[in-house]
């Protein structure tokens, strides 16, 4: 059973790295970056897999606090990759829609998550309800982002599927950390969520709301992103 989650969690994460080269194709300010950004994600996969499925990324006696610092040290590893390197170009240059578009692809993540679930490859109750948030935070995402692409009104929207989908990764990621790790182990498929997309998600609702501060819906209009 593991073993077939651990090819679920390769396939989503590699649909994944394919649905950000499509959102990154989708408009001329930020097509360039396809390439290097899909390699980028490619290593990290493969990295990660090898660690996890060697069972030799983590100590398998680590405490719960410890682990959630991995995983805050994690998302702090994938921010600095962000923004401090030449890649705060690529965040600079990307519209609201195309933040918020990339929440979307977690409407796949959220759904394995309900299969397992239902499979004991989770807990039951974990399972449904982080499928359910990784759902709805990749529907609202998709919709803000719609919004935005028609011109509409989307302040609300946006901000709603933002903070939504952030209280879906700090709620997830703490639970996973301080309650649920005795249960299901350091090496389990669901890692390979927790450390390749969601600190990615994270720092893209970061940048989503420093530009909803700044004042910046409806910045990108149907025009200035469209299909590839």
């Amino acid at each position: 059973m593991e073993l077939g989650s651990t090819g679920v969690a390769l396939a989503l994460n590699l649909i994944n790295i394919g649905y950000v080269a499509w959102v990154l194709g989708a408009s001329d300010a930020t097509r360039r970056w396809r390439l290097p950004v899909a390699l980028v994600m490619l290593a990290w996969l493969g990295g990660l897999h090898v660690g996890l499925s060697g069972q030799a990324l983590f100590p398998a006696a680590i405490s719960g606090p410890a682990f959630l610092a991995v995983i805050v040290a994690g998302v702090g590893a994938v921010a600095a990759l962000l923004f401090l390197t030449p890649v705060r170009g690529l965040m600079r240059a990307l519209s609201l829609v195309q933040l918020q578009l990339l929440q979307g692809i977690r409407v796949w993540f959220g759904t394995a998550f309900l299969v397992w679930a239902v499979l004991g490859v989770l807990p039951a109750m974990f399972g449904v309800v982080d499928g359910v948030t990784h759902v709805g935070a990749g529907f609202f995402g998709l919709m803000a982002a719609f919004s935005c692409a028609a011109g509409a009104t989307a302040q609300a929207r946006v901000w709603f599927a933002t903070l939504f989908g952030l209280v879906d990764i700090l709620t997830v990621a703490s639970t996973l950390a301080l309650v649920l790790l005795p249960q299901i182990g350091v090496h389990h498929p669901m890692m390979y969520a927790v450390f390749l997309p969601a600190p990615l998600w994270l720092c893209l609702h970061l940048v989503s709301i420093d530009r909803l501060l700044r004042g910046a819906v409806g910045e990108a209009s149907p025009r200035s992103v469209h299909a590839s």
